[in-house]
């Protein structure tokens, strides 16, 4: 296994669905998956797209490369999630991730990108 490196895409994809799937209560594998899944770690995967999005700073083009899907994906991901933050309590909840997600990359010496 090579080493974790913050600076590429796919481990921040990797370290965004694993906190993720750490507060969800699912596994990291099937949050990353390219198979359809469970209702609930596709919503894994959506959360996880919308926080490199959001608090990481990377494009559209960026988070789907990681993820290896379409770009179009993640839009609709990032709408679903941002729609279901006028939820309060769900607001809040994401933006813990978030906070945590950049966090642990600026932590690891990774630039966030504004």
């Amino acid at each position: 296994m090579s080493e974790f490196d913050p600076q590429k895409d796919e481990d921040r994809a990797y370290l965004a669905a694993a906190l993720t799937a750490y507060a969800l209560g699912l596994k990291t594998e099937g949050i990353l998956s390219h198979q359809r899944r469970s209702p609930a770690e596709s919503r894994g995967r959506h959360i996880a797209m919308y926080l490199l999005r959001t608090a990481l700073g990377m494009s559209l083009s960026r988070v789907a490369r990681a993820f290896n899907r379409d770009r179009t994906t993640v839009a609709y991901a990032c709408n679903l999630i941002e729609d279901a933050r006028d939820d309060s309590d769900f607001d809040l909840w994401v933006e813990q991730l978030s906070v945590g997600l950049s966090s642990v990359v600026v932590l690891d010496g990774a630039s966030v990108e504004a």
